[in-house]
């Protein structure tokens, strides 16, 4: 299996022996059934909704079993109990003892253009060697959707695409937004959140000046944009992406048109 598809996180070793003498596996090797959790399993859990988020479609979302409060959050003496209290034992018991075991939901996959859940999208999770707490998606990715995020990693279809710093965020700011968005507004109301995203992606602080550098200058505006735009829809057809995927203007005789990726209009 690729690494991209789960994460392995290092345990130490007595929390290691501790889930491999207790925990119930099943026929396939995932841990089905263990209650002792401790703060290190809880630090584990969440670098794993890390890792997901990381890699999340844009129809995926974490699940609110990560918000649920504990009930010992506002409790005045949480600091002195914390190893004996019950219902702080019970809380970790349920909620990441269920994420851990695959009995709570740890995201869910929803309708395009709507809130309602589509799949629920559960960890699965092995114990393997040298005390490596494994983690891997329940089901895979919707056929037919899009990645992108403030990183820079596009992906469409399951495939990875190698797109240029300028694509990669003008890509994802696309994504981001699959209402539409014009060309101006990357240099206007959206100005701020595309020059934090291509300061991710590309790392450099003297490519982001001279961005900002290219954004405030009217005169070539709006040839630089349609250039850029026109670069990315070639570095993506190059790469076999299909027509739905790229960026098309939402009303080609409009002017100052806003673009959007088709798919996502669905």
């Amino acid at each position: 299996m690729a690494e991209r598809e789960r994460v392995c996180i290092a345990l130490s070793e007595p929390t290691a022996e501790l889930i491999e003498r207790y925990a119930d596996f099943d026929e396939e090797g995932y841990i089905a059934k263990f209650q002792i959790i401790n703060e290190e399993l809880i630090g584990a859990l969440r670098q794993a909704a890390e890792w997901l988020q990381e890699g999340f479609m844009s129809n995926e979302r974490l699940s609110e079993v990560w918000s649920r409060e504990n009930p010992c959050e506002h409790c005045a003496d949480r600091e002195g109990c914390t190893i004996t209290c019950r219902r702080k034992h019970s809380f970790d018991k349920e909620v990441y003892g269920g994420l851990l075991c695959g009995t709570l939901p740890a995201a869910h996959q929803l309708q395009w253009g709507t809130k309602s859940v589509k799949n629920d999208l559960y960890l699965r999770v092995r114990l393997e060697s040298e005390g490596r707490l494994c983690f891997e998606r329940s089901c895979g990715y919707l056929a037919g959707v899009v990645v992108a995020d403030k990183k820079g990693k596009v992906r469409i279809e399951g495939k990875s695409l190698k797109l240029r710093p300028w694509s990669a965020a003008l890509y994802t700011m696309f994504v981001l937004h699959p209402e539409g968005l014009t060309l101006a507004s990357l240099a206007g109301e959206h100005k701020k959140e595309f020059l934090k995203i291509y300061a991710n992606i590309s790392q450099s602080e003297v490519k982001v000046a001279r961005l900002r550098e290219q954004l405030e200058d009217e005169k070539r505006l709006s040839h630089l944009l349609n250039n850029k735009l026109s670069e990315l829809n070639t570095q993506l057809s190059s790469q076999g992406v299909g027509e739905k995927f790229l960026v098309r203007p939402l009303q080609p005789k409009a002017n100052n048109k806003p673009f959007s990726i088709p798919y996502l209009q669905r």
